[in-house]
C-alpha cells in the first residue's frame, strides 16, 4: 500500500514537477548516496518502478525517493507514503522551509541571541525580498531574486 502510493505520487505530477523530480533525485543519489546514474537509465528505473515493471526496489533508492520529495515539498516523503501525493509549497512556512532545509546557519550569527524582535525582522526581510522579486514569470520572477541575491551578496568591507 505506501509503495503504492509513493508510485501515485510519481505518477500524478505534472511533466515540469517530473523533470524536476529526477533532476533533484540523481543529485541526491550522486552526492548523498554516492551513486552515479545517467539520467536516461534513472529515468528508466523510475519509469518501471512507477509502472510496476519491477518488483523490488532497493532501501538506497527508495530512500532517495522519500528524500527527494522532500525536497519539494514539506514533509514530501510522509505526504506521499500516507496519502499518495504531495502540494508545492503554498505558504510561508513551507517555502522559507524549502529555501533553507539544507543550509547551515552563518558561523557568526549566535544563535542564542536570536530574540522574538530579531526573528520577526528575519521573517518580515525574507517577506519582503519574495514579494519585491515576485512575477508570475518564472524567468523574470528567476532574473529579480538572482539581482537581489548579487546586491545582498557585496562584500561587507568594500572600503578597506
Amino acid at each position: 500500500m505506501y509503495i503504492e502510493n509513493i508510485r501515485n505520487t510519481i505518477k500524478l505530477m505534472t511533466d515540469d514537477q517530473y523533470n524536476e523530480f529526477l533532476i533533484k533525485l540523481r543529485r541526491n543519489l550522486k552526492y548523498k548516496f554516492s551513486t552515479d546514474i545517467k539520467p536516461s537509465e534513472l529515468k528508466n528505473q523510475v519509469e518501471k518502478f512507477i509502472n510496476k515493471e519491477t518488483d523490488k526496489i532497493s532501501i538506497r533508492y527508495l530512500e532517495a525517493y522519500l528524500l527527494t520529495l522532500n525536497n519539494l515539498s514539506v514533509d514530501g516523503g510522509i505526504k506521499a507514503i500516507l496519502s499518495g501525493k504531495v502540494s508545492k509549497a503554498n505558504t510561508w512556512r513551507d517555502l522559507i522551509i524549502l529555501a533553507t532545509q539544507d543550509q547551515p546557519l552563518p558561523r557568526n550569527v549566535n544563535i542564542n541571541a536570536l530574540d522574538d524582535v530579531i526573528i520577526k525582522d528575519i521573517k518580515s526581510l525574507f517577506i519582503n525580498v519574495v514579494k519585491y522579486c515576485a512575477n508570475e514569470k518564472k524567468e523574470v520572477f528567476r532574473d529579480n531574486i538572482h539581482i537581489v541575491n548579487q546586491f545582498l551578496s557585496i562584500p561587507k568591507d568594500l572600503d578597506k
